[in-house]
């Protein structure tokens, strides 16, 4: 409390402030009375008590403006420590924290005092995280450190919400129906929230319940990010270490949600020319026991475009799931840390995701999930088509989704027992198709069935247990997927110690297979972290009906040491980073197919400006996948390196650099250079441009049967992302990406027989080839209410069949031509509910 009550002492008088309207502040008797749970790192943890009032007599407004009667006979807290740098000082700004806990929500306020000319407001999308001044709150209503919410509205209301799992697995996947609003006034600005016990799930209990919480500010100005607790990023805990409040007379309440939906799309590819759909999304929570989500049926209509990859490779690409119904309580089904499509980034180059530059990331070399269950595969392209003799689906067709009929979810918890059973239900998959005499067809077949469940038992007293299964199914019209996952987590009650296993066992067809992760961490400060982890996947283990699994046949091994130190050096005001090391060999043969040292670093200098640096070796391995089953050949020693230079985020121009080279798999040597800028001239519109381009040389793609023909040549890949906030709830965006390459044949090889070094082949035709692919989306948003939202989007996209020659003119121009997405969609959805 000392930090506090002293923070706010020295401010007062530097400050002089008298904030009209807010008579109660600075009244050093409203502070509240609070007691020291525990200490992390030499900095506090506490217990306090919020008290609890009847609904209808608070009369706050949700305004932004914490001036109703209620908030001024309201103690407040001021424990807002520096964690970004972690320094462990009072923040330099006061920040006043009300609570107030009613039988159907929790309001939050928060005072924030900061001279005016010194605010960053900035709008932007949902959950996009930008430099600008926000206010958190973090939230775990089991107050067991299982799992938490966390909320976050900056000053000009644009909001971000989502779930964080032990210790700090984000995801920002989750969006809920919670209000807020921000203000300013003479002397800083302030924000109210009103986050409904409703829309979280909360466990039955008698009495007073302790409910976790943590709260933050970012304040753009200084480049700091206030936290109560105020823990370093890296420190060893973060959900398992919150705050805990005492509230008395607050019990789960029910929820009942109604989204109707209406959708018209006017299709202007030969696919269809005009469908109209309507559907409606239900959710029904009576009690903590039981939760359930249903789709009838659901339109998951491309108001949401994915990011252009060119992929060349027999490596599939991991694509994370946009869809709002699979999202929602999906926490329940995630069975490891290495399920966490963002876990690699942070686990391997020890980000801190800080919005001080611009936000760009070194992600070459970041392992895909492995994940039992990846809802992408529903509703997604369809696997199980048996085309015509003579018959090929038309350009675009293997690529289109395929429309639900419907999908119903539960979830809940019993105990310390919490539970998920998830089913959904394909539509008949309807391909265009051409003979070989050019007659167009309309090929329509069954579609496939999914179903997921999933139970967990956990005791989290001092220290953490769990015992996990996931099982899935995938019934198909050719053949029928089923996988089982046991998983066992342990963790020490100080998080130095975390331990996670998942053993796997499929049958595909009637084919088994078995695979199995383990992961060992040890975090024994904030300065210091080691993370041992060992894979093994048989031949036929395969989870991809259901699930993701980059390759099988593969057993290795992986050891990470991550660092940070936030002490300034001069110039130098922090840095943080990693080391791995990899080894991996295929199971059948036991030949090396991944191996390197890998070194990333962060480091943050005097002006706001960030150098993320990489480098790698790359031993000598075999490639035993991309020849599709026709053998494995020796891949040469190689190494990579990458430099990223990013500016200040906070001003009207930031840009970002970056150069680096890769040697192929026989040596030669592919050289890449990237730039980006981003414009805000105001605070409601945001410009960004980024280019990519790559110099190829003896880059290897497969050419069918056991042949690799090397190719050098040129890689373009801009993009542009164009937002304009018209008015509050009001978004225009405009989306480009583009990605053209021109490819010249240097030689053939082939795999010889038995496995080595690849072989020359005298060509016997023109091996030349481009790509041209094409994302671009127009779309205004208008947010009515949480969750409430009419859409109207323009969508275009194409790629070229692959052909010998052309320049990059006209790849660009010729891929606006007989488009294979060319649909104009209007979108309404409402909610209706408590």
């Amino acid at each position: 409390m000392a930090f506090g009550i002293r923070s706010t002492i020295i401010s007062i008088i530097l400050l002089g402030l008298s904030v009209p309207g807010f008579a109660h502040i600075h009244d050093q008797d409203q502070l509240a009375e609070q007691q020291v749970k525990s200490m992390l790192d030499g900095i506090p943890i506490h217990y306090v008590g919020v008290t609890t009032v009847d609904h209808d007599s608070t009369g706050i407004t949700i305004d932004g403006e914490p001036d109703e009667t209620i908030w001024a006979t309201t103690p407040y807290f001021n424990n807002m420590i520096v964690a970004v740098p972690a320094t462990g000082k009072p923040g330099q700004f006061p920040t006043e924290i009300r609570m107030i806990a009613t039988e159907k929500g929790l309001f939050v306020s928060a005072i924030m005092y900061q001279p005016p000319e010194t605010l960053v407001r900035r709008l932007a999308n949902r959950d996009a995280f930008i430099d600008r001044d926000t206010f958190g709150f973090t939230l775990d209503t089991s107050g067991q450190g299982t799992f938490a919410y966390w909320f976050i509205v900056a000053l000009g209301d644009s909001v971000m919400d989502g779930k964080v799992l032990p210790e700090r697995r984000y995801s920002n996947d989750w969006d809920g129906p919670w209000l807020s609003k921000s203000a300013t006034f003479d002397a800083g600005w302030s924000v109210e929230m009103y986050l409904p016990w409703s829309m979280v799930n909360m466990p039955q209990h008698e009495g007073t319940r302790n409910i976790g919480f943590a709260v933050s500010r970012q304040v753009s100005h200084t480049n700091e990010r206030y936290q109560w607790p105020g823990h370093a990023y890296s420190s060893p805990q973060f959900v398992t270490a919150l705050n805990s409040m005492r509230v008395a007379g607050v019990e789960p309440r029910r929820l009942i949600s109604v989204i109707p939906y209406a959708s018209s799309v006017l299709d202007n590819s030969t696919r269809d020319n005009d469908r109209t759909r309507t559907g409606v999304d239900l959710t029904w929570k009576p009690s903590t026991r039981l939760e359930l989500t249903a789709s009838v049926n659901p339109d998951f209509g491309a108001v949401e475009a994915d990011n252009v990859v060119i992929n060349l490779t027999a490596l599939e690409t991991f694509f994370p799931e946009k869809r709002l119904f699979f999202l929602e309580g999906n926490e329940v089904f995630v069975t490891t840390p290495r399920a966490n499509s963002g876990n690699p980034l942070r686990e391997l180059t020890n980000e801190n995701f800080a919005t001080t530059s611009r936000r760009v990331f070194v992600t070459d070399f970041l392992p895909t999930p492995i994940s039992l269950l990846n809802t992408r595969r529903i509703g997604g392209t369809a696997s199980q088509v048996v085309l015509p003799p003579g018959n090929v689906p038309i350009p675009g067709e293997r690529n289109l989704p395929t429309d639900l009929l419907g999908a119903i979810k539960f979830t809940g918890t019993l105990g310390d027992l919490r539970y998920g059973i998830l089913g959904a239900f394909e539509d008949d998959v309807e391909w265009l198709t051409r003979d070989v005499g050019g007659q167009l067809s309309r090929l329509q077949q069954d579609g496939r069935d999914f179903a997921a469940v999933r139970l967990s038992y956990e005791q989290s007293a001092e220290n953490r247990y769990a015992v996990g299964y996931l099982g899935t199914k995938m019934r198909g019209s050719l053949y029928d997927a089923d996988v089982h996952g046991l998983d066992v987590h342990y963790g020490t009650g100080d998080g130095k110690w975390n331990a996670d296993f998942q053993l796997i066992n499929s049958n595909v067809d009637n084919i088994s297979g078995t695979g199995g992760v383990l992961d060992v961490t040890y975090a024994g400060n904030s300065t210091i972290q080691h993370k041992f982890e060992l894979d093994y996947f048989d031949e036929s283990v395969d989870i991809n009906d259901l699930g993701f699994l980059a390759r099988n046949n593969v057993v290795g091994a992986q050891y990470v040491l991550r660092y940070a130190d936030s002490k300034t050096r001069g110039v130098l005001k922090g840095t943080r980073g990693a080391f791995t090391f990899r080894q991996q060999y295929n199971v059948s043969k036991g030949q090396v197919v991944d191996s390197g040292i890998f070194w990333r670093n962060t480091a943050l200098f005097s002006g706001r400006n960030t150098i993320r640096s990489a480098l790698a070796y790359l031993p000598k391995r075999f490639e035993d996948i991309d020849s599709r089953g026709n053998g494995a050949y020796r891949a040469e020693d190689r190494w990579w390196f990458n430099v990223l230079l990013t500016t200040d985020a906070s001003k009207m121009f930031s840009y970002s650099i970056s150069a680096g080279a890769i040697q192929e798999d026989l040596g030669d040597w592919t050289r890449n250079l990237s730039a980006g800028v981003t414009i805000r001239p105001t605070s409601s519109i945001s410009i960004d441009f980024d280019v990519r381009y790559r110099r190829r040389h003896g880059w290897l793609v497969y050419q069918g049967g056991s042949n690799f023909g090397a190719f050098e040549g040129i890689d373009w890949q801009p993009g542009i992302d164009l937002n304009w906030f018209m008015a509050p709830g009001h978004q225009l965006r405009f989306s480009l990406q583009w990605a053209g390459l021109r490819m010249h044949n240097e030689a053939l090889y082939a795999v010889p027989v038995g496995d080595g070094e690849l072989t020359s082949v005298v060509p016997g035709r023109d091996y030349d080839f481009t790509v041209s692919q094409l994302t671009t989306q127009l779309r205004y948003r208008w947010e009515i209410a949480p969750l409430t939202d009419l859409y109207v989007v323009y969508n275009l996209g194409n790629r070229l069949p692959l052909r010998s020659e052309g320049d990059f003119n006209s790849l660009f121009s010729d891929v606006f031509d007989d488009p294979q997405l060319d649909a104009l969609i209007v979108k309404l959805r409402y909610r209706f509910g408590n």
